[in-house]
C-alpha cells in the first residue's frame, strides 16, 4: 500500500494567517493519493508528557494516535484546546478541508531515541490517509537567529544521523546480547526544533529526505521551507 509523504516545515508562527493562492503541499503529493486527515507534530519548551490537541473533526484520529503511543509506553493526554491557525494551514496547504486535524505537541527533555520511537509508532498512519507534518513554528524575528532547513548545518546534521544509523545497524550483530552502545541519542534534548526534526527523521525511515523545498506564502514576505520524505 502506498505511503503518504512526511513533511518537515519551518515557518513563522503567523505566516499562515492570510489566505494562500494555491495549495502548495498538494503539489508534492501524487494525485492518486488521498489525504483524509492531517496530524501536525510540534514541540514547545518544557512539559512533562506529549499532548494531543483536537483541532477539528470527531476526534477519532486523536484517540487512535493516543492508543498507538500508549503501546510504545508514551502517555499522551488529549486536550480540548483548539488552534484555528493549524486548521487554516491544513486547508490552505491542501486546497480542501481535511476530515480531522490534530496537533501532537511534544515536550522537550526526552532523548533523541525517544523522539525517534514516537516516529516509529506513528509511521503506520502514513498508510491510513493521514498526512504527517512536523512543524517548526518560529517566533517573529527568530529567522536570523536559528538554523533553517536550507542551511548546511541542518543538512549535515541529518546526513550525520543517517551515517550513525547505518553504523548502528552494522554493529548490532557484533555486540553481545543485552549491551547497547551509548551515543548522543541518550542525551536529553532542550531544543524543540531538534525534537521535531528527530521525529521527522524517524517517520522518514531514518534516511535523508528526498525533497528540499521553499514557498512564498503571501505578500508580507512570509514563507516556509522544509523537507519531504516521499518514500
Amino acid at each position: 500500500m502506498p505511503k503518504l509523504p512526511v513533511f518537515y516545515l519551518s515557518c513563522d508562527r503567523d505566516a499562515y494567517s492570510d489566505p494562500i493562492s494555491q495549495p502548495r503541499l498538494r503539489r508534492l503529493i501524487k494525485r492518486d493519493m488521498q489525504v483524509g486527515n492531517v496530524t501536525f507534530i510540534t514541540s514547545r519548551k518544557g512539559g512533562d508528557t506529549p499532548e494531543i490537541f483536537h483541532q477539528c473533526g470527531k476526534g477519532v484520529l486523536a484517540e487512535r494516535l493516543q492508543s498507538l503511543m500508549a503501546k510504545r509506553g508514551f502517555q499522551a493526554k488529549i486536550q480540548g484546546g483548539r488552534d484555528p491557525g493549524l486548521e487554516l494551514l491544513a486547508c490552505n496547504m491542501m486546497g480542501v478541508a481535511p476530515e480531522e486535524v490534530i496537533e501532537l505537541r511534544l515536550n522537550t527533555g526526552m532523548t533523541s531515541d525517544d523522539y525517534r520511537q514516537i516516529g516509529h509508532c506513528l509511521e503506520a498512519l502514513r498508510e491510513q490517509d493521514v498526512l504527517l507534518i512536523c512543524l517548526d513554528q518560529k517566533e517573529p524575528g527568530e529567522s536570523e537567529m536559528n538554523h533553517q532547513p536550507h542551511d548546511a548545518y541542518i543538512r549535515n546534521l541529518i546526513q550525520q544521523w543517517e551515517h550513525e544509523q547505518l553504523w548502528l545497524q552494522a554493529m548490532s550483530g557484533a555486540r553481545p546480547a543485552g549491551r547497547r552502545a551509548r551515543s548522543g541519542q541518550d542525551v536529553p534534548l532542550a531544543d524543540p526544533r531538534l525534537c521535531v526534526l528527530n521525529t521527522a527523521f524517524s517517520l522518514g525511515g531514518l534516511k535523508a529526505p528526498q525533497r528540499v523545498f521553499g514557498f512564498a506564502l503571501n505578500e508580507d514576505s512570509h514563507s516556509f521551507a522544509g523537507y519531504g520524505w516521499m518514500q
